[in-house]
């Protein structure tokens, strides 16, 4: 059945196109998990929870899509409509996930999301632990001079709490105050990453949806045809058993 072929062969290349961006995906979600200096302001902020906990889900989901591929990829080509159905259902289960993972990283990891509030009390935390707490002062100073940011939400926070302005917040080659926000700098300086993640995660979770209703238009050719090769012999089996009965 010429039809039934082609559907086959989209299925194969989707199934392909779902692997590849799933290792995409995984792979930046690994960059972002183990990446030096992204892990170190991870660690010394101690947002484990807030900046990973996206990527995680998304590397469960990931996995999970790798895996259905394969198991698409197997049921299209022996044509067993059981399988078929379980690949639409894990696919189902993989899409779920790859939402959620999604939704979290992009409520927690751009600019206008629930990151700036939570960086912003964070960072006013380690400015008032700054004058003690020697591992506070570290990192705010090392995000100061690596965002060029300065202060919680500007310089002016130093004038307020009548805090001496650190070097850090100067430019090395002007010497002019830094004016931005650290957790606006910081929110911003991580939209890209998790941008650039949530948009492929994205299209990774479309594909998937054009695979169900492809794998179920495939399940549907694959049981009409069986249905067909299958009435010829029924009608012979009930046509002996008739004249069985009548003699």
């Amino acid at each position: 059945m010429p039809k039934k072929i082609q559907i086959a062969y989209s299925l194969h290349t989707l199934n392909a196109i779902s692997t590849v961006l799933a290792v995409v995906v995984m792979a930046l979600c690994l960059w972002l998990r183990y990446e030096w200096d992204f892990k170190h302001y991870v660690y010394e902020l101690e947002a484990q929870q807030v900046l990973w906990t996206g990527p995680y889900i998304l590397i469960a989901a990931s996995s999970l899509t790798m895996a259905t591929s394969i198991l698409g990829s197997w049921a299209t080509v022996i044509e067993d409509f059981q399988l078929i159905s379980l690949f639409a259902l894990a696919s189902a289960m993989s899409i779920v996930l790859g939402m959620a993972g999604l939704a979290y990283t992009l409520n927690h990891g751009i600019f206008h999301s629930d990151l700036t509030p939570w960086l912003e009390e964070r960072f006013w935390v380690l400015f008032h632990e700054m004058d003690y707490n020697e591992r506070s002062a570290r990192i705010l100073r090392i995000i100061q001079e690596d965002m060029e940011c300065c202060g919680p939400s500007d310089w002016k926070d130093y004038q307020t709490f009548n805090k001496v302005l650190p070097d850090e917040c100067r430019s090395p080659v002007t010497g002019n105050i830094a004016g931005g926000s650290c957790a606006e700098e910081f929110a911003l300086w991580m939209e890209p990453r998790t941008g650039w993640l949530s948009g492929i995660a994205l299209l990774l979770v479309v594909i998937q949806m054009g695979s169900i209703f492809i794998s179920l238009w495939l399940r549907k050719l694959i049981l009409l045809e069986r249905s067909k090769d299958n009435r010829p012999y029924r009608l012979v089996v009930e046509s002996a058993k008739g004249t069985v009965n009548d003699v």
